[in-house]
This record gives structure tokens, sequence and C-alpha cells, in this order.
């Protein structure tokens, strides 16, 4: 016994040296990672951007080849990160940060087959709303000049879509669109599916986690919550917009107490703006003012700046002049494209941004929302890599501050709008509002759960349409044009768009998240009248607030950093929501009540396989 308790001690004293050197070794590791991971990716962004204009096939080939240099470290970092075993690694922050780097490979854990399969597959999905390959509608009929030439679902059917009142026109593109597509549209979108689901074994990482980047559970049943909220607001709308149609359209196209036929509910959507929609004979469009006219005295890098100068205002640091000269792409002017859409890469602190030739009111809105991510990385710029990554946060603040910036009181302020404040015009605009968003957020959802349940296999690519369409008809009271075949998919095309980047669920998040914020920004910055036209544009308080949050990346739980805007925070919640169209709800309640309208829907009568 005497030379036991000896050797015990020693072995103790070696347990204890060993574990620490572990954790030395890790930390060690993973603050070398972190720089590299910057830097890599750093890398990516200036080739990437370098490359946007260049029509050189040897430069652009020259390019690949460095970024799959580049992926092949991101991959090193993120094998290296699996061999430590977790269960030996004694420092929580050290533990956490090992986990977030086995992810930074992502997809390019596949290798070749990413540059060969992955980018071939997601680039062929985009391509299927720029292919003309639908034939108009009665041979060109109802085309300028009877114009026979094929068509692009982008812009092409997308702009009849915006105009077109009639119902047969928009079932017959809603349905070649999709025959036309739907075999290569599935084979694209399951090797995606697949990808992520092989990603994820390589890394040894849920395949959830690797798709969400956060806790997936979690979220799904936050958004679950929100919907509830949302539910009664959503019908009496849906049940508003079902009765519109129906005198329009007829029994024979839209069932009075049943779901609402697909083609007609897009149509609702993309008009929600225009002239003739069905707001006409209540708050008809001429009574609104052409927001472009409030934009056409700037150029669009004045717009960019414009943007900036709400930030400012709220205490952020203007933007340096090496971010304006060198990490602010210019449009090519030698092309431009009135179908631009802003970029932005934002996965270091280093940002690029590039905006594009067009002025127009929608892009001056796209600007702001855009300069939240630029400003959110900048104040996450003292984290290392595994904390930067932000929950998506910046897409809500984003949000947060166009309600803010398109607010008459705002625009009357800032831009010398006229004649925006009338009662009538502010209801205008609410209830055109209220359709564009309070219908999509159900079809967010539904989009996120269908992946969600492919990714685990809750479904397959044979029953996955029947699925589609029992959440669609469920959560968000849409049905089928028409009888659908076995086989069928019929996915809308912005399902496709930025897949790879989760798109869909983070539109859902932005818009509940964004009128969360945005009501707890009107309340800091003490603001009177209506939720719906207030403006918070030059509160330091707020911006106090935005930095508290943004600094901390994702180093706290995402309750904890969203608690530093909203203090008492549950979760999502749709009622910040419901308060800011809190008149169009009454307007709606009325209207039902006199109407002795359904509220909810029947079950369909469309077969659905």
């Amino acid at each position: 016994m005497g030379l036991l308790l000896p050797l015990l001690l020693i072995a103790g004293i070696g347990c204890t040296t060993a574990a620490a050197n572990l954790d030395l070794e890790a930390k060690t590791f993973v603050n070398q990672s972190s720089d590299r991971y910057y830097r890599f990716y750093n890398e990516i962004a200036a080739e990437t951007y370098s490359a946007n204009n260049e029509d050189d096939f040897d430069a652009l080939f020259t390019k690949l080849n460095n970024v799959k240099r580049i992926a092949e470290e991101l991959v090193s970092i993120s094998r290296q990160a699996g061999g430590f075993d977790l269960d030996r690694i004694r420092d929580p922050e050290t533990k956490h940060a090992l986990q977030e780097l086995r992810s930074v490979g992502d997809l390019l854990v596949l290798g070749d087959d990413y540059f060969s399969s992955v980018q071939m597959n997601l680039g062929a999905l985009q391509n299927l709303a720029t292919d003309k390959d639908i034939e108009p509608y009665l041979g060109g009929a109802n085309m300028p000049d009877q114009d026979d030439s094929p068509l692009a679902f982008y812009p092409d059917i997308q702009k009849i879509v915006q105009g077109s009142r009639d119902a047969d026109e928009l079932k017959y593109y809603w349905e070649a669109w999709r025959e036309k597509n739907q075999l290569w549209a599935s084979l694209h979108f399951y090797t995606i599916v697949q990808s992520y689901q092989r990603a994820a074994k390589i890394l040894e990482v849920p395949v959830h986690r690797l798709w969400y980047r956060s806790d997936s559970q979690e979220m799904l049943q936050q958004m679950e919550q929100a919907m509830v909220e949302l539910r009664p607001a959503y019908q009496e709308l849906h049940a508003f917009v079902r009765r519109e149609l129906h005198q329009k359209y007829g029994g024979d196209v839209v069932d009075l107490n049943g779901p609402i036929p697909d083609h007609l509910f897009q149509q609702v959507l993309e008009q929600a703006w225009a002239d003739g929609s069905i707001l006409e004979q209540y708050y008809p469009r001429a009574q609104l003012p052409e927001f472009d006219q409030f934009v056409n005295h700037l150029s669009a890098k004045a717009m960019v700046n414009e943007s900036e100068s709400f930030y400012t205002s709220l205490g952020f640091e203007p933007l340096s002049d090496d971010f304006h000269r060198n990490q602010l792409k210019e449009p090519n002017e030698d092309r431009p494209n009135d179908d631009c859409r802003p970029s932005i890469f934002d996965l270091t602190p280093h940002v690029y941004l590039m905006y594009c030739e067009k002025v127009s009111f929608r892009k001056l809105m796209q600007y702001h929302s855009h300069m939240a991510r630029v400003y959110y990385a900048q104040q996450k710029r003292r984290l290392p890599s595994y904390y930067f990554k932000a929950y998506n946060l910046e897409f809500a603040v984003g949000e947060a501050v166009v309600l803010s910036a398109s607010a008459p009181s705002h625009l009357t302020g800032r831009l010398s709008a006229k004649g925006v404040l009338s009662d009538q015009a502010l209801m205008n605009r609410l209830f055109r509002m209220a359709i564009h968003t309070i219908l999509s957020i159900p079809q967010y959802y539904v989009h996120t759960k269908v992946m969600h349940d492919l990714l685990d296999d809750t479904v397959d690519m044979d029953t996955v349409n029947r699925h589609y369409w029992r959440l669609l008809e469920r959560h968000a009271g849409i049905e089928p044009p028409s009888d659908r075949a076995e086989g069928a998919i019929d996915f809308p095309y912005k399902f496709y768009v930025n897949i790879d980047q989760n798109f869909q669920t983070q539109k859902f998040i932005s818009e509940i998240l964004g009128y969360q914020f945005y009501r707890q920004f009107c309340k800091k910055s003490h603001s009177r009248g209506p939720l719906h036209n207030c403006d918070f544009y030059g509160s330091l308080a707020v911006g106090n607030d935005l930095k508290s949050m943004m600094s901390l990346g994702s180093k706290k739980p995402w309750k904890e950093v969203v608690g530093k805007i909203l203090p008492n925070n549950t979760g999502l919640s749709s009622l910040a929501l419901l308060e800011y169209y809190q008149p169009v709800l009454d307007w709606l309640k009325k209207y039902n009540k006199d109407a002795n309208s359904k509220i909810g829907w029947t079950n369909t009568k469309k077969s659905e396989f």
C-alpha cells in the first residue's frame, strides 16, 4: 500500500498533463485554422469578384484551379478538426470551435464531384428559369406582334403573370413550365439533396446541421410557433382573396370554400402592386405615388451611399475609402442589365459588394438590406472564424432597416416625397404589403419543411410531390390548378433559387424576426404614431443595441444573442408583424363578416399524384 499511493498520484499527474497538452494542441490548431479560414475565403472572394467581367477562358480556368486549391485547404481543416476526440477536450470554447471547424469544408469535401457535379447541377437549376423552351400560349396570339418565339420563365413568363388577367393563360404557363422541366428539375435537385447527405457523412455531422448551419430542430419548432400565431390573420386574408377571385373567375375555377388554385394565387402575389389587382375597387393603384420618382435624381452609386447613410445615422462608422475603392464593385457600364441584382460576399470581415447600374426604388431598398450584412461583418471583425456566422440575423436586421427606410415618414423627411401621408395612401400601401408578405410566409415554411424531410429521408423523390401539396393545402390553402400525374415535380422556380444557401428558410426568419426587431427599434427610438409609419433613422440607441448584438456573432446561443435586441425574447413570433398590419386585419374581419365568408378551407378535390 505504501508504493500504491505514490504510483496513483504519478498516474493522475500524467493524465492531467496529457489532457492539458491535448487542450493546448487543440487550441493551437483552432487559432491557426481560424486564420487559415479567413485567408482562404478572402482569396476565393477575390478570385470570384475579379472574374465577373472576365471573358478570357484561360484566365477563368486558372482562377478555377486556384479555387480548387483553396477548397482542398478548407477540407483539410475539416479533416484535421475531425481527428480530435471531443470527449477528451476539456475547454468548452475549444470543443465548440472544433465542432464548427469540422463543417468548414461543407460540400467541398466531395472533392472534384463538387465542381463537376454539384456546381453543374446548381447551375442547371438556375438555368431552368432562363432557358427559352416554352411555347407561347395560343401560338403567340397574345404576344406583341403575335410573336411565336419560345419563352423563358424569367423574365418572359414572369412578366406575363405580372400582367395577365386570363386564368386559362396563367394555367397554361403554370403547367407548361413544370411539364417541360420536371424530369431535369428532379434529377438536378435530388443530386443536391444527395450531395448534402454524402458530405454530412464524410464530415461526421448531422445533415440538418450542415444544411441549416444551426440547431435545426429548435429552429423548426420556432417556425411552427410563428405559423400558429400567423394562421388566424392568414385565413382572413385568404378568405378575402378567394372571394375576389371567385367573383372574377367563377365557381368552376375557384371554389368559394376550398383552397385557391396556385396559378391564381401566384397572380395575386405578382400583381399586388399593379393596376387592376384584386384591391383595385377598394384601393386604386392610382392613389399611390410612383415610388421610383423619389430616386430618379440619384445615380446608382449615390443610392449605395444613401443606404450607407442610414447606418451612419445610427452611430456606425462610415465605410472606409479602401472599401469604396477596392471592395465596392461597380457595374459594367458597357453591359447594363435591367435584371441585375446586387450581390455580396460576407463570409469574412473583408466584404465585397457589387451594385447595379439600374436606378429604382426597389434597388435602393435592396442596398439598405445588403448594407446590414456589410456592417454586421465589420462588427464581427475581431471574432475568430468559428464565431463569425451569426444565425443569419443580418437578414432580419436588413428587413427591419428596409421597413424603416420605406416608411412614408422616412420618404418625406429623407427623399422629399410629397403626398404619401394621407390615410388612404397609407392604407393602400399597407394592404399591398400585407398581400405580398403574409401570403408568402407559409410558402417559405412549406419549402423549408420539404427540404428538411427530404434530407432525413422522411420522404423520397417518389412521394415528395404529394407531400408538398399536402403541406401547401394544410398551411397555405393552396391547391394545384389541375390533377397532378404520378412522377410530377411541381416546385416553383423560387424553391430552387440559391437553394445551397437555404434561401427559403432565410426568408421566413428574416420576415418574422425582421418585424420583431423593427417594433423594438421603434420603441427604442420613442417613435409615435402607427407602427407601419415608424422611422428609427438617426437613433443612436438603436445603433448601440445593434452593435451589441452584431459583435457577438455566434459566440453565445441564439436566444442570448437576439436578447441584445429583444430583452424578453422567447423565439420567433408573428405578433410584431400582426401589429404592423393591424389596420388591414381590422378591415378584413369586417369585410369577411359582412360577406359571410368562410374562414379556412375545405379539402381539395384535385388529385395530387
